[in-house]
């Protein structure tokens, strides 16, 4: 097969998120020679998609939905989707997608590349109830529809990983890429915010397993009770279609509070994070956080929970630190390392930034997926 006669078809629940999480592989994938075709619901974000040189096709899907009728759906969707655009590979991207689009490559005879940016709430914590049935269902729908020699698994951490082993997929091929990558050249190192106050920033969607409750606590106690001269900003905005959201009406009770203040989402995060001297991520568990690459570029000293994806993201005691997850006091402890000492918060993000050009620049992150998307093409054929 020619390079010209290559096609990828991207599965994606949210159009928002591939364009700030992956467009690189769009250009990646066309200077390679392929194709491209982005599967996503419709958004304003199709746009950018479309502009960037690839392909869309409207694929509706509930990205937290578990009803029977509304799945099947998708899944007949998808089975459309593919037929038509029959695409020498498939890359689909979180659990979802990659049921989905398994299920449809399994059998349309379509290699597929699986990349999980976090386990989610089914695979997190206990796996009793109803929560414990989905999980079994999944393993099974997984097994079924992707244990095969044309599957690859890309994951973020190690923890992740281990979803192999639950779902007993012993065929396929596994991949570990750090995130995302960022592009060095946009996001660069500027010297910290100057005067005495500083500046303590939480950049992602405002959801409760960001740590956002936390951090709007730590805010209280540093800033009421310590007297500390600092500024807490909550940048991004909520994202009312996921359950752990939080509501514009306890941003606007907050701000009134003058505990924190909000910065909406923007998609200038370099002028951002120019203006903070630490960035906070105090979540409950992460893929592996586009916040804390970014803030290592930046050059930003960062505190984020001692979870799975957070703590692989920095250096401990080099580019970072790490505090117990779910925890204010002990959040609002470790801020203030670097809020009473602003030369280690320097070094830190010194170092961070060296980090950054080290394992996260995203020209090295899009070669290693195009190599993958190679093996499964080649594994295919053979």
């Amino acid at each position: 097969m020619q390079d010209r006669q290559k096609s990828i078809l991207f599965f994606v629940g949210d159009a928002g998120f591939f364009v700030s999480h992956r467009l690189n592989l769009v250009a990646g994938a066309l200077r390679d020679g392929y194709r491209v075709t982005v599967a996503c619901p419709r958004s304003a974000a199709v746009d950018t998609i479309r502009a960037n040189g690839a392909d869309w096709v409207e694929w509706k899907v509930d990205r937290g939905g578990t009803a029977i009728f509304g799945e099947l759906l998708s899944l007949l969707r998808a089975f459309s989707i593919v037929r038509r655009v029959a695409p020498t590979v498939i890359h689909a991207i979180s659990i979802k997608c990659i049921l989905h689009a398994g299920l449809a490559s399994k059998f349309l005879r379509v290699p597929i590349v699986g990349a999980v940016s976090g386990l989610g709430y089914v695979y997190i914590g206990d796996g009793g109830g109803m929560k414990g049935v989905l999980r079994r269902v999944i393993n099974a729908v997984m097994n079924f529809g992707l244990n095969r020699r044309d599957v690859s698994f890309i994951f973020q951490n190690g923890d992740d990983a281990r979803m192999i082993e639950f779902a007993g997929l012993d065929r396929v091929s596994v991949h570990r890429i750090g995130g995302s990558g960022v592009d060095l050249n946009r996001i660069t190192m500027q010297p910290h915010p100057p005067g005495p106050e500083t500046r303590v920033g939480l950049p992602a969607r405002l959801l409760r397993v960001k740590g956002v409750y936390e951090f709007v606590e730590a805010a209280r106690e540093l800033r009421g009770r310590r007297g500390r001269d600092a500024k807490f900003l909550l940048i991004g905005d909520p994202d009312l279609s996921n359950p752990s959201s939080i509501t514009p009406a306890e941003i606007e009770a907050w701000t009134a509070e003058g505990v924190v203040e909000w910065v909406p989402h923007t998609p200038d995060v370099a002028s951002v994070l120019a203006t903070l001297h630490i960035v906070a991520l105090p979540a409950d568990r992460e893929g592996f956080p586009k916040t804390l690459i970014d803030a290592a570029a930046a050059g930003r000293a960062a505190v984020t929970s001692d979870v799975p994806g957070c703590r692989d993201a920095i250096a401990e005691g080099v580019t970072g630190l790490l505090c117990p997850v779910r925890n204010a006091l002990a959040l609002a402890d470790t801020l203030d390392r670097l809020i009473v000492d602003r030369d280690l918060c320097v070094r830190m993000g010194i170092a961070a930034r060296a980090y950054a050009e080290e394992n996260f620049d995203i020209d090295d992150v899009t070669r290693r997926h195009i190599e993958i998307y190679r093996e499964r093409i080649d594994a295919a054929a053979a």
